[in-house]
């Protein structure tokens, strides 16, 4: 792109799959939220893929983590849903995943980024009420040593290094 009139290919890179969103986390290195799919096309849920992009000429894939089947990520369409917190190499993500359980997901999940790989590294719900529905968390931040969650119910706070549940704060609930 040095020449917007007559921009070129430097490299490609040919897979399955998209990512919707595209997040540099150091030395050469892209993280992509998006969706696997099969050859056909046919989305098969949220995938997390990490590129070596220091050579623009042979751009590579070296990680990928698939989070399951019907899943989907605001993410995709919100870039302020995503947290990449450096000091942990921690990305963060909100995900819902409706894949047949009788139990669905809608938290977020914690990912290890290192130079060469995507490792989960633990999941943050807002159920706090016992019932099998959880929101949507929406947002993450980090404030100190915690990683701070964001719903329609309130607000958790979990351990940044294990993503273990330390407190939740519920909002008050409207009697109109």
């Amino acid at each position: 792109l040095s020449e917007p009139n007559d921009p070129k290919v430097a490299g490609q890179l040919k897979l399955l799959g998209y990512s919707a969103y595209l997040h540099p986390v150091g030395d050469g290195r892209l993280l992509g939220v998006g969706q696997d799919a099969t050859p056909e096309g046919r989305q098969l849920g949220t995938q997390l893929s990490l590129f070596d992009v220091s050579d623009l000429s042979r751009p590579q894939r070296l990680s990928q983590a698939r989070v399951g089947g019907q899943s989907s990520s605001e993410v995709e369409y919100d870039h302020h849903a995503f947290l990449y917190w450096p000091p942990e190499k921690l990305a963060v993500l909100p995900v819902n995943i409706y894949d047949g359980r009788v139990d669905p997901f809608n938290g977020a999940i914690g990912f290890h980024v290192t130079s060469s790989r995507i490792d989960e590294a633990g999941r943050i719900d807002h159920d706090e009420s016992g019932q099998q529905y959880s929101p949507g968390i929406r947002r993450s931040l980090v404030v100190g040593k915690r990683l701070f969650t964001l719903s329609d119910l309130g607000v958790k706070a979990s351990t940044l290094s294990t993503l273990a549940d330390e407190a939740f704060v519920p909002f008050p609930v409207s009697q109109s």
